[in-house]
């Protein structure tokens, strides 16, 4: 597979995988506040059928992501920055599906985010080395201190409720981090043909993505569906970057044009997600906390 197809195809997977989100956002149902025994009351939720719609995109568009990694060629701290371009799906269909408004620096990161993503693709010109393979020392070393950072977010948020828009998006970052960049350490360990690495890619894989689609559904229910997205895709992207350098052997261009395409394109990237999730977190505290998920002009829809 070359380095273009692989870019496409994580392209793709990433548009599904957005757009299956924004129907799970939508798809989520409140059910009536049920009282306690000892009076308080609690909100539950159900799922419609467009819920279970965006979990086939989901579960799809991580299969085609899957396929793009695969390649040897196609290096995984190019592809999941790229992968951000889902991210622009979220913002038209947030604003045009789920009702939710933004304001001039919220489509002033959408812009950045945008040329970022425009830069990086620019950046794929150059030539391309193959992994190297994964160096066991640091990649076990990695996801250690990946962990540690998972289980601190994770206390933080139940601590603080109050910020646990932000704080479960960081923790369903690292989590899919984890599991993004373990889908491309099961490809190398398979060619490599090491069982041991195989085995340990394999489960980290499942506990990533397993782990975060639970702590990103826990985001949506306490939060905008762009506002989430972008806090974990900010820190996925910062995790799957430095790992694919630190562990898989990977490398940036060499050459002087790529080369510069390539960092500019990752801080645009991250800046634009960045200011996406600062703009967001700042404007979503003035607004109730049911209205948030649930607004009234926004019902899910039913087939």
């Amino acid at each position: 597979m070359s380095v273009w197809s692989a870019i496409a195809l994580a392209v793709t997977g990433s548009a599904c995988m957005n757009l299956g989100l924004v129907l799970q956002k939508r798809g989520i149902v409140p059910s009536e506040p049920q009282s306690t025994l000892t009076g308080a009351t609690f909100r539950r939720s159900r799922h419609s059928p467009i819920w279970y719609l965006g979990m086939v995109l989901m579960v799809g568009g991580y299969g085609i992501y899957a396929a793009a990694v695969s390649a040897r060629v196609a290096p995984i701290s190019l592809l999941q920055p790229l992968s951000a371009s889902g991210l622009l799906v979220v913002a038209l269909l947030a604003v045009v599906y789920l009702n939710e408004r933004f304001d001039a620096a919220e489509w002033l990161g959408v812009g950045i985010l945008l040329a970022g993503v425009i830069l990086l693709g620019l950046s794929a010109g150059g030539p391309h080395l193959p992994s190297t393979g994964i160096e066991t020392v640091h990649y076990l070393s990695f996801f250690v201190v990946a962990a540690a950072l998972a289980v601190g977010a994770s206390f933080a948020a139940a601590a603080v409720p109050q910020r646990s828009e932000l704080l479960l998006g960081i923790l369903s970052g690292l989590l899919f981090g984890t599991g993004y960049l373990n889908t491309k350490a099961l490809a190398l360990a398979v060619q490599d043909r090491n069982t041991a690495l195989t085995v340990s890619a394999a489960c980290l894989m499942t506990a990533g993505l397993l782990g975060g689609l639970v702590a990103l559904q826990l985001g949506l229910r306490a939060g905008r569906a762009l506002i989430v997205t972008a806090v974990n895709l900010v820190t996925n992207q910062v995790l799957v970057v430095a790992g694919g350098l630190m562990c898989l052997g990977e490398s940036f261009p060499q050459e002087t044009l790529p080369f510069t395409a390539r960092i500019c394109g990752l801080f645009g990237i991250l800046g634009g997600i960045l200011l996406l999730a600062r703009v967001g977190a700042g404007g979503i505290q003035d607004v109730p906390a049911e209205d948030a998920v649930w607004p009234a002009e926004s019902k899910p829809l039913s087939f």
